[in-house]
């Protein structure tokens, strides 16, 4: 187990914890109106030992409208990645060893997934300075 796994395993129970010590508090005010579609176009930036820059999105729909429909990070097509996908206790969901970093939303058995906030890792298999990125995804249906 990596070091950035350990670490998402012990940020995700953190998170899990105030719900199990009743502690939710009022979440309305943090809310987020999905209708506008410029709150879809929130990003983080991680780096790629070849390409440089990689885009990853932290916010996706797969509702069938056609836009966000996909987590996709933008690659340069030949540097292979890891992609995982963890739920918020730990569980890995989904995973993929290929060139495209790429989720439709739904488990590896077809199962469509419930609204909420997963945990990714994306590492780069191979390459002169191979690097590990992991994050947080909000999928909304």
């Amino acid at each position: 187990m990596t070091i950035t796994r350990s670490i998402a395993i012990i940020c995700l129970c953190c998170l899990q914890f105030p719900r199990l010590a009743g502690q939710q508090g009022d979440t309305s005010s943090d809310a987020v109106n999905l209708s506008d579609p410029h709150s879809l176009i929130i990003e983080t930036v991680l780096y790629d030992s070849i390409t440089g820059e990689l885009d990853v999105p932290n916010v996706f729909t797969p509702n069938g409208d056609q836009v966000n429909d996909n987590f996709e990070v933008s690659t340069d097509g030949t540097t292979v990645y890891e992609f995982s996908v963890f739920t918020r206790t730990g569980t890995r969901i989904y995973h993929s060893l290929s060139p495209r970093i790429f989720w439709d939303g739904n488990s590896l058995d077809g199962i469509e997934l419930k609204e909420g906030v997963y945990y990714y890792v994306i590492e780069e298999e191979g390459g002169s300075d191979p690097f590990e990125k992991a994050g947080f995804m909000y999928l909304f249906r």
